[in-house]
């Protein structure tokens, strides 16, 4: 009965984690011919543990040399508990107290102390040493947890070793976690006879044989071809277990550790990320911003630069003091593989001394530019910190973009398309509660924050364009487009949508819909609230002057220049009339800037009505008495709205038959 519990080492070199493993299970972990010759323990060894319960579960041998800390945060990263080996006859030493700080900063809460080599110790020297390693983790990660001392080379304790663990096992809370399949390399090799293959812990999701999966941060691609535990066959892959994968169609050369097997498509390599970073009380100095670091999250050892996004309430600097921490972005020296809810340990770049790590909230981030976006990325990540969840991390990436379609949140949300349907539709759902505003067919999200920046920038467009048109009603939804601008990355709306949303203004009031919307061509127009055109006596008179010369011109349609040589009018004027007449009496501008009265319309497609003959450009030139220049355009306007039909070289009106 096979169990997704993975139960790590720690501890200090030489204090016996190999030979305690070796005697619970009959495997050796140091596999390499150095570490044999050595007698240290350098790579990562796995083990297989059958309990009595029937239940199997996999044990993690990490190196206790202080120069091989890489190798320990990479295997404690998968870890569901840690045993914690410390040597009866030489007590807690430097990596003892490093690899808990690591256990806590990785997030392990559960495990157990075993006092090893205790045959080598009188009792009294055995007491002391149980009374220093429960001084140890009082506090710690592992506060309450068991000390048990054991012997691995006379089998002394291992019966109480072996019964804490199957409580541990049988105790262990369900992973929390969600999103497609993503598994952090820590080993790559080729088989004859099976080609490339990769193990690992999986992190979460789930994966099966001919599964397509991209290698991250690379891209290369392939297919599971078998997947196996411990040696045996495994139907599917589940978060905590831990796996050889063997692939085709990716070579061994195309991977490394560090890299991250993953469901294709579901996630993007990443430079920045969003992050929750605790310093620890004994880090000396804190972490200061901007700070070079080495970053060892999942399998990958990285160096950094750490943003801190808020000031230290005492200091009143960017600096996370020890035993602090709060919200920073993560700038990474090269392209990164990260999931969502991955822990890390963050380490001073020179010397290599642990101090600090945290929890990547958002993989996928942008480097926050000013004052303004930091404070705002900062309430993002503590948000997202209290409360972590499909629904909560799509709200967050909604945040952090300010505004966002449905394809571009799933693009970014490492879930497959299943888990992203329902996540959308809660999301929807909880919109109001989330500080979410939704809009559009697809639909596309926007911030509250986003809605109401650009809610701001629409007004000042409306209100400038009203100080300048005071007789115009408004402008339509095309014309405010601009005020997209107030939210950096929010362009790529579509019109559909971004009519959508200055409609959405309007029903919360912060625009409004202006009274004579609908008699220009069809299109809303939209106001600043409360406004109301008021076109004074003068501008009043000189637009009915120049609606009076439109219609008397009848069918020779007048442009700009004609009607402002007949009228003796600027050409500032003549646009301002046009504008409002267009506005408020449906004039139209067709091919060639003329000018299309609604009246000379209605009278055209009167005469068309009348006519018995075919309607051509010639038939209708010689019923109406106009040109060819005027006859032409005015036609080709009909078809364009629809109000009449080109069938070869003639017309019909629209709903009639020949």
């Amino acid at each position: 009965m096979q169990n997704n519990f993975i139960l790590g080492t720690a501890g200090h070199i030489d204090h016996g984690k190999t030979a305690l493993v070796k005697a619970l299970t009959g495997i050796d972990c140091d596999r390499l011919e150095e570490e044999k010759r050595r007698g240290i323990t350098i790579e990562l060894g796995f083990a297989r543990l059958d309990l009595a319960s029937g239940k199997t579960l996999s044990i993690i041998d990490v190196p206790g040399h202080e120069r091989f800390i890489r190798q320990m945060a990479c295997g404690a990263a998968g870890m569901d508990a840690a045993m914690l080996v410390i040597a009866a006859s030489e007590g807690v030493m430097p990596q003892t107290r490093e690899h808990l700080d690591i256990l806590g900063l990785l997030g392990v809460r559960r495990g157990l102390v075993a006092l090893t080599k205790k045959d080598l110790v009188d009792e009294e020297t055995l007491a002391i040493a149980v009374e220093e390693a429960a001084d140890l983790i009082d506090g710690s990660c592992l506060a309450g947890a068991r000390v048990i001392p054991v012997s691995a080379q006379k089998g002394e304790g291992l019966e109480a070793l072996l019964a804490e663990i199957e409580a541990l096992a049988g105790g262990a809370p369900e992973r929390k976690t969600f999103g497609a399949f993503f598994l952090p390399i820590d080993r790559v090799f080729s088989k004859k006879g099976f080609g490339s293959v990769v193990t690992g812990t999986s992190l979460r999701g789930t994966a099966g044989e001919g599964d397509e999966v991209e290698i991250m941060p690379g891209g290369a691609t392939g297919r599971i071809r078998s997947l196996q535990t411990h040696g045996e066959k495994s139907s599917g892959a589940r978060p905590g277990q831990r796996l050889a994968i063997n692939l085709s169609g990716v070579s061994q050369d195309d991977m490394e550790r560090g890299d991250a097997v993953c469901a294709r498509g579901a996630f993007v390599s990443t430079e920045c990320s969003g992050a929750w970073i605790d310093v620890l009380p004994s880090a000396p100095g804190g972490i200061a911003h901007w700070q070079r670091l080495r970053i060892h999250v999942g399998t990958a050892d990285v160096v950094a630069r750490v943003s801190l996004l808020r000031l230290d309430s005492e200091s009143n600097k960017r600096a996370y003091p020890p035993g602090g921490g709060g919200p920073a972005q993560i700038i990474f020296e090269r392209p990164v593989a990260l999931a969502a809810g991955q822990r890390f340990v963050a380490r001073m770049y020179s010397p290599l001394v642990t101090i600090g790590g945290g929890i990547i909230l958002l993989p996928n981030s942008r480097t926050a530019r000013s004052r303004a976006e930091r404070e705002a990325k900062a309430e993002t990540l503590r948000l997202l910190a209290g409360d972590f969840g499909p629904e909560a991390f799509l709200a967050a990436l909604v945040r952090d973009a300010g505004i966002a379609g449905a394809q571009e949140l799933q693009r970014l949300s490492q879930m497959d398309r299943q888990g992203f349907s329902g996540a959308i539709a809660e999301l929807c759902a909880q919109a109001k509660a989330r500080d979410i505003v939704t809009f559009g067919k697809a639909p596309v999200f926007a911030s509250a924050a986003a809605f109401a920046a650009i809610a701001r920038a629409a007004r000042g467009i409306l209100e400038k364009f009203h100080g300048e048109h005071p007789e115009l009603a408004g402008l339509d939804a095309e014309k405010l487009y601009p005020a997209l601008g107030a939210v950096k990355g929010a362009g790529k709306i579509a019109a559909g949508d971004w009519r959508d949303l200055v409609a959405l203004m309007a029903r919360k009031g912060l625009v409004a819909q202006a009274e004579a919307g609908e008699l220009a061509q069809g299109k809303t127009f939209f106001c600043a609230a409360g406004f109301r055109s008021a076109p004074d006596d003068k501008f009043a008179a000189l637009a009915a002057r120049v609606r009076d010369d439109i219609e008397a011109a009848g069918y020779a349609l007048p442009t700009q220049a004609e009607i402002e040589a007949r009228l003796g009018i600027s050409a500032a004027e003549a646009r301002r009339a046009t504008a409002f007449l267009r506005e408020r009496e449906d004039l139209r501008v067709i091919d060639g800037g003329l000018f299309l009265s609604r009246k000379t319309r209605d009278k055209l497609l009167a005469a068309i009505a009348a006519m018995r003959e075919d309607i051509t450009v010639a038939s209708l030139r010689d019923s109406i008495g106009a040109s060819r220049k005027y006859t032409m355009p005015m036609l080709e306007f009909l078809d364009s709205q629809g109000l009449t039909q080109r069938i070869g070289d003639k017309r019909i009106l629209a709903g009639k038959t020949e």
